[in-house]
């Protein structure tokens, strides 16, 4: 607590809460009213709390947090600090916080669409002790051309008609995080047993991803399949920044995955397997960037741990467009042409 300067606002008394969303902002001016209606329009037949951690916005957010605290002061509180200490810090002094059973994300920029979303998850990790977190799918929507278009049921089109993997995930979810935060609701004291063991780094780009593989590493995880949530691609976001922020994204994945492995012991072809398609993301996103050394140091472990891959067509293909100037500017082009085209088509 010593590391943060902080306005706990709110009324403590009351009954416990059963449920603690964590809303973690930073710049969220504009969404955060969104973000907080789709709180507080939850039917429950149980107490909750909303905790809303302010990163040291400049812009009005704070401002406007603290009024819907005025407003709603049995539900709300609001921590906030005098410097921007970073997204897991953020997540975690909101955990340290929380006072409920349960945990629900829900970060300032995203909102939830149904008012049962938390009584219906609720009610599941009820009934199902040995189920440590249900997750949902999402609509997803972006800022283009002027407008807000939506990619409804996101993880259905992206699965194929595959079902999503329920149960006992924790090898699926090393591969590849499909737990959208703003969908989750978890035990709270997987959480914060997840936060005394070290396993949120503040070197960490995200925690979400840790979090859920740690819960996925001691109990089941389920998941509904229907949208109950928006998740907004802002621009500025860690994901929405430019090919050289991605590259930070994608390296900062590739540490938690190792991280992960070493502490719950997974063997070395697991590991591999698990780090494969991350570094073959990264290979292309490097080139994409113009980051020579990343490219190298990441085409080199691919032809030790992925050979099949450095064999195919396109693998031999990426050392020669990362050399050349006109192979880099033309993948640069192809790939906004693929992204133009996917959003003219799945988003509305």
């Amino acid at each position: 607590m010593s590391q943060f300067d902080l306005d706990l606002v709110g009324d403590d008394a009351g009954a416990a809460p059963l449920v603690s969303v964590i809303m973690v902002t930073f710049n969220h001016e504009r969404y955060l009213h969104e973000a907080v209606n789709g709180v507080l329009m939850q039917v429950t037949d149980f107490p909750l709390e909303l905790l809303i951690g302010d990163d040291c916005s400049n812009d009005g957010t704070l401002a406007l947090a603290l009024a819907l605290q005025r407003k709603h002061p049995h539900i709300i509180r609001v921590l906030s600090s005098d410097r921007n200490t970073g997204l897991s810090e953020n997540y975690a002094r909101l955990i340290r916080a929380s006072r409920g059973e349960f945990i629900a994300y829900c970060e300032g920029d995203d909102f939830w669409t149904r008012p049962d979303k938390l009584k219906r998850q609720v009610a599941y990790l009820q009934a199902h002790p040995d189920t440590g977190a249900v997750h949902t799918d999402f609509d997803h929507i972006v800022w283009r051309n002027g407008n807000w278009v939506r990619h409804a049921n996101f993880l259905r089109h992206w699965s194929q008609g595959r079902p999503i993997e329920q149960g006992n995930v924790f090898h699926d979810l090393l591969r590849r995080n499909v737990i959208q935060v703003c969908t989750l609701c978890f035990r709270a004291d997987l959480g914060r047993r997840c936060l005394e063991e070290g396993g949120l780094k503040v070197s960490y780009v995200v925690n979400d991803w840790p979090l859920c593989l740690y819960i996925a590493a001691h109990s089941k995880i389920a998941f509904f399949d229907e949208s109950t949530a928006v998740y907004r691609k802002v621009p500025g976001s860690i994901t929405n920044s430019g090919y050289a922020a991605r590259v930070s994204f994608l390296r900062s994945q590739i540490d938690i995955v190792e991280d992960v492995c070493v502490r719950f012991g997974v063997d070395d072809a697991d590991r591999v397997r698990s780090l494969s398609g991350t570094q073959r993301a990264l290979a292309s996103v490097a080139l994409l960037a113009n980051d020579e050394s990343e490219f190298d140091r990441t085409y080199s472990w691919l032809e030790v741990n992925a050979p099949e891959f450095a064999r195919s067509w396109r693998g031999r293909l990426l050392p020669w467009i990362a050399k050349s100037r006109l192979g880099r500017a033309s993948a640069r082009f192809i790939h906004s042409l693929r992204v133009r085209r996917r959003e003219a088509t799945e988003y509305r």
